[in-house]
């Protein structure tokens, strides 16, 4: 179907648009996966440079942001079986 089409062409009834609408929720999981990617970066860098802080500090707070994104996930996963 084209996203102009609102009936059916086979029954002639009405097509219901399924796109859910971004949330508070969707856009905090997306939001903790770019501050995730952010800390692998200075991990990486902090490797390298000694301007920053420290590979455990930055390491820690990927493997935290990275628990918290997995959590946001099953979270939004539950919430669309519903």
């Amino acid at each position: 179907m084209l996203a102009t089409e609102t009936q059916c062409v086979n029954c002639g009834g009405v097509v219901q648009d399924n796109k859910p609408k971004s949330d508070a929720k969707s856009r905090f999981r997306t939001g903790i996966k770019y501050f995730m990617f952010a800390c692998a970066g200075l991990s990486v860098l902090s490797l390298f440079i000694d301007v920053g802080p420290s590979f455990t500090i930055c390491a820690s707070m990927t493997l935290l942001l990275g628990i918290i994104h997995s959590s946001a996930e099953e979270m939004l996963i539950d919430r669309e079986k519903e």
